[in-house]
């Protein structure tokens, strides 16, 4: 099997879900074929998830390459209790318009793991929350169907007050098109700096 080949083999393996990495060590094998992923989660709240990609050469040998995955946490301060910023983050989410699936009153964490969204995130333009990757200019966070994690909790910071953190990652594809593969998105920090923004709103006019 060519590099080319090879190239092309593990793109199909991407479309798939597989995250599978163009590393030189994959193509010297020559990608035919992929399989599922497994992942280990290290924390409960972001931190990294390693996965595993099985593939196999041209004549037959199977082999696994590892991929570490990050899903970045954004904390912010907030000068309040932390049972009060609590309930202000609950209210943020309904402002929001995000519909709630996941909450822990114990834990003090909401969140959906299956938010399909189009072009606005509550009042934040999805082009300015993800980056979902886009050609002639046109971000795809722009046109694309989202299916979106969102999660926020609220821990006590070391200052007496709290933090209210929050996660976003998801997917993304083209909803005009018969294309079946979906982009992976990445945050670029808007909404959950809105979201802290409105937190901090909240508990001061309280």
């Amino acid at each position: 099997m060519s590099k080319s080949e090879g190239v092309l083999a593990m793109r199909r393996c991407a479309r798939l879900g597989v995250p599978v990495a163009l590393s030189a060590a994959a193509l010297l094998v020559g990608v035919s074929g992929c399989a599922s992923t497994s992942a280990s989660k290290t924390g409960d709240f972001g931190g990294s998830s390693v996965q595993t990609a099985v593939i196999q050469n041209a004549q037959g040998a199977a082999r696994g390459l590892n991929m570490v995955s990050t899903t970045e946490v954004n904390s912010a301060l907030i000068n309040a209790p932390v049972e009060k910023a609590w309930a202000a983050l609950q209210e943020v989410y309904a402002t929001l318009n995000i519909p709630v699936t996941d909450l822990n009153q114990q834990a003090r964490t909401i969140g959906n793991s299956a938010y399909r969204v189009r072009r606005r995130i509550g009042d934040v333009p999805t082009m300015r929350a993800l980056d979902c990757g886009g050609d002639s200019g046109m971000p795809n966070a722009e046109t694309y169907q989202l299916l979106l994690t969102v999660k926020s909790r609220i821990i006590p910071s070391d200052a007496g007050g709290s933090v209210v953190q929050t996660t976003l990652e998801g997917t993304g594809k083209n909803a005009t098109t018969a294309a079946s593969s979906d982009v992976r998105c990445s945050s670029m920090g808007a909404l959950e700096k809105r979201i802290a923004d409105l937190v901090k709103a909240k508990v001061a006019a309280k």
